[in-house]
């Protein structure tokens, strides 16, 4: 008995060391990062600083924020320089911390490997990064878009700061590494076609990604779009998300094009950096100071998108103080 015990345990030790072995050898399973040099052309680096700030607000979750100031602003010393924890308490599945983004951290990667960890999720040493990164979203916008933000990330302000690194629970560590897959690009909608553009706008902007309730591992758990997702802030506040369907009663179903473009237009980043929200007060997680910057005509198209999705009756709470 002890002889066939031993055999049994000594084979389910040998499929489990096989596949360890292949998780961390054949995965990610994604192409090697091209040999491109992106040209750096004023409307290329144009396109790239109003996408990183304003649309994908690439600035928001790689930025220590001021917890004081109303919508959290990036400190200006710290933009892009990473350091922001998402951890255990927030219900992620470990210590997730974001990357110093600034040519400070990135001088030695190539354009192609930061092209890579963008839109398809491996970081230059062939890590997976944390699908906290919408690397999937971004794998399907248009490349043109990608190279914009890559030829931006060279120019800015260097930061130069050492950053913890992030540490995934198991399985979940083991798990993240079938995820990263190559990037599938398409050409961008023509603004002509205010509901493909503004999809795609909503792609690229994450909307859907706090606007809908999610599990710790990014799995949907509740309706598209209809609010509800929790942002914890320890010991300051506990954020949910807004429904942004077009339900009358409980999200924007009641709201002109005029009236959702204000909302965003109302207030420059300067006023949000003017705006103190002491511990206890209201507050929120959302970029307002980041997304203020968008083109009136963008997030026009944004709500036309948003007007053609599922109505949602979903009333949301969308601050408690901690």
């Amino acid at each position: 008995m002890g002889k066939w015990v031993a055999i049994v345990v000594g084979g389910i030790a040998v499929v489990v060391g096989g596949a360890f072995a292949v998780l961390y050898t054949v995965f990610p399973m994604v192409s090697e990062a091209e040999s491109i040099r992106i040209e750096r052309s004023t409307d290329r680096v144009t396109r790239g600083q109003y996408l990183a700030q304003h649309v994908f607000v690439c600035i928001d979750c790689h930025s220590e924020r001021e917890p004081d100031l109303y919508s959290m602003p990036p400190i200006r010393s710290l933009e892009f320089g990473g350091g922001v924890a998402y951890t255990r308490e927030m219900g992620l599945p470990g210590t997730i911390v974001s990357r110093n983004i600034s040519p400070g951290a990135l001088r030695e990667w190539s354009d192609g490997e930061i092209v890579r960890a963008i839109a398809a999720g491996v970081s230059r040493d062939g890590r997976p990064l944390f699908p906290l990164m919408p690397y999937h979203a971004y794998g399907t916008l248009d490349r043109e878009d990608i190279n914009a933000v890559v030829a931006y990330m060279r120019v800015i302000t260097p930061v130069n700061r050492p950053i913890p690194d992030t540490k995934v629970d198991f399985p979940v560590n083991l798990l993240m590494r079938l995820m990263p897959r190559d990037p599938t690009f398409r050409t961008k909608p023509h603004p002509r076609d205010p509901v493909a553009y503004g999809r795609y706008l909503v792609t690229s902007a994450g909307c859907g990604d706090c606007h809908t309730q999610r599990d710790a591992q990014g799995n949907l758990t509740g309706p598209e779009f209809g609010g509800g997702q929790e942002f914890l802030v320890p010991e300051r506040l506990l954020a949910r998300s807004a429904n942004i369907t077009p339900d009358t009663d409980t999200g924007i179903g009641a709201w002109t094009k005029d009236a959702f473009i204000a909302r965003f237009k109302s207030r420059t980043e300067a006023d949000y950096r003017a705006m103190p929200a002491p511990r206890g007060q209201p507050n929120t997680v959302m970029p307002w100071w980041g997304y203020t910057g968008m083109t009136p005509e963008d997030l026009g198209a944004i709500y036309e998108y948003l007007r053609t999705v599922a109505p949602v009756k979903n009333q949301v709470v969308t601050f408690e103080a901690r």
